[in-house]
């Protein structure tokens, strides 16, 4: 629930957080005024106690009796819960809703703690098969796009020799619009079927366009998890050329792995093949080795050195995946192509995220990015980006993306480095996406969420009221024996509750937001002690 529910400063998941804001459910710990590292015997003690003040052939008042009735209902129904090993280990991962779930798992003679992770298993099982289903159609364009004319000055011919720089501006937007060229169009798709708990089968389309001529093919994989620690991808393009890809990796221990792919493109040499070894180093970073042999020989068998198109390399890196930021360093040396990269983002708000990185390479030379994107919606989100190289121009990148299918349109403005260009490329949207943001995103959430809160107001009335009786209920129920309880307490000079307040004290009188809970809390007092489990809301009680 967000902490600000009347403030601006809020993002898009406080809609997500008010679609979650149901009534609370009934916590059984609380019933019974028990921790939850509560022991056996403390549960069927509390239960002992409840049991004498609420059960309702202890009352003989009608309007009582019926009370009791409905409270010592929920008082069995949590001393049922929390009596079971097995029930209380899906309740305390899970809550009420665990209970109505169906669970397979484990048997009697197993712990608490076995219970509870195998739960955990079925739950994370159950949750990754959801978001497979959802989103396991996957739709990738990419069109890239030449619009250096645009940023280029036309030579002309001067009269007084040589040659002379303008920029003609003529037909407008219409007219400039045609000097833009689509140089690239990439389409890939993708859909994957469950064929069972461990295994997927994964159909890709690919194709690409460029200058009027295009190609494409289609890729078949199949996906299978022999275990925990060992899964495989197996897979090969279904047209000509046919590649055949194989892909495995192997959990060592839960810090360690290695990952291996190999590619056959023909039975001329050995497989090209790509090994990572990779271990945790700090709680949220992870080293890496990659090895690249790239295309090699056994004796005669594979090509030689002069008709390799692809070298071996090897790279070492770290990258790291914590709450509010994410970095990656890589320094990578091979026979043609060696680099250094460094790629870190940062995690604003749950709406938008900052990346900033950079690249020195022995071909391409020195490159930057900076770039964010930002949930527009709830599985909408938008991207900007501009790189720059002092030898492979200026490129900005356009993209969005939702629910898996996604949108990349990269523009090249200039050929060539360019300062001016760069600051504008960077300026110009980030201006643009703030004037966006403030003019209709910020209200068009605003809205939404003042129209969610009046309707949980709405909903939740009924509740707060229903609560409200039964609180006032209880109290009767306790007043008899609290009373008892004070007297004796009195006469041994021990604790005796002179008021507790419940609520929000700071909030006006008329709203109604204080409650008395001098009883309910006297009634807590045992041998002059106060006794208050943790892990449930309380305020400072005056005494």
């Amino acid at each position: 629930m967000p902490a600000d529910l009347s403030g601006d400063n809020y993002d898009h998941d406080d809609l997500i957080d008010f679609e979650d804001m149901r009534p609370p459910q009934v916590d059984y710990y609380a019933v019974l005024n028990l921790s939850k590292t509560a022991s056996e015997e403390d549960i069927k003690d509390s239960y002992k106690k409840l049991s004498r003040i609420f059960h309702p052939d202890k009352h003989s008042d009608p309007a009582l009796k019926a009370a009791a009735e409905t409270k010592f209902h929920v008082i069995n129904k949590a001393f049922e819960v929390l009596s079971n090993p097995q029930l209380r280990a899906v309740y305390d991962e899970y809550g009420e809703e665990g209970l109505n779930t169906r669970w397979e798992v484990g048997h009697r003679v197993k712990t608490s703690q076995e219970l509870r992770e195998e739960y955990a298993q079925q739950a994370r099982e159950k949750r990754e098969m959801e978001l497979e289903n959802l989103l396991r159609s996957k739709t990738d364009i990419t069109t890239n796009v030449n619009a250096t004319r645009l940023f280029t000055r036309e030579q002309e011919l001067s009269p007084f020799s040589g040659t002379a720089y303008a920029t003609r501006n003529n037909g407008g937007f219409l007219q400039a619009l045609k000097k833009i060229e689509i140089l690239q169009v990439n389409i890939k798709s993708s859909f994957e079927n469950q064929l069972g708990p461990r295994t997927q089968f994964v159909v890709t389309g690919q194709m690409t366009s460029r200058s009027s001529m295009g190609a494409g093919n289609v890729i078949g994989m199949i996906r299978h998890a022999f275990s925990d620690k060992f899964n495989v991808e197996v897979g090969s393009s279904l047209l000509n050329p046919r590649v055949p890809v194989f892909k495995g990796t192997y959990s060592i221990d839960p810090l360690t792995f290695i990952t291996g792919q190999a590619h056959v493109a023909d039975f001329k040499g050995p497989a090209p093949l790509v090994m990572t070894f990779g271990r945790r180093v700090t709680k949220g970073a992870t080293g890496y080795m990659t090895i690249r042999t790239g295309e090699w020989a056994i004796g005669s068998w594979g090509p030689v050195f002069e008709r390799r198109r692809e070298f071996s390399s090897l790279a070492l890196g770290v990258t790291s995946q914590e709450k509010n930021r994410a970095y990656q360093v890589e320094v990578q040396t091979g026979i043609m192509q060696s680099h250094i990269s460094v790629d870190h983002t940062w995690t604003l708000d749950s709406s938008t995220k900052v990346r900033v990185g950079g690249n020195m390479s022995t071909t391409a030379g020195i490159n930057a990015s900076i770039g964010g994107d930002r949930k527009v919606t709830q599985h909408t989100k938008v991207g900007l980006a501009v790189e720059a190289g002092l030898s492979g121009g200026v490129v900005f990148t356009f993209k969005v993306k939702r629910l898996g299918q996604s949108i990349t349109v990269p523009i090249i403005l200039s050929a060539q480095f360019n300062p001016r260009l760069v600051f504008w490329a960077t300026l110009a949207p980030l201006c643009a996406v703030t004037a966006l943001d403030i003019a209709y995103v910020k209200p068009k959430r605003r809205r939404e969420r003042e129209e969610k809160i009046k309707e949980l107001r709405v909903i939740h009335a009924d509740f707060i009221a229903t609560q409200k009786r039964e609180a006032e209920e209880a109290l009767e129920l306790l007043r008899e024996s609290t009373a008892h309880k004070t007297r004796q307490e009195q006469e041994r000079d021990g604790l005796v509750i002179v008021e507790a307040l419940y609520g929000n004290l700071s909030a006006a009188s008329e709203l109604d937001l204080v409650a008395d809970v001098t009883i309910a809390v006297q009634a807590l007092v045992n041998n002059s002690q106060l006794s208050m489990p943790a892990g449930h809301s309380k305020v400072k009680a005056g005494c």
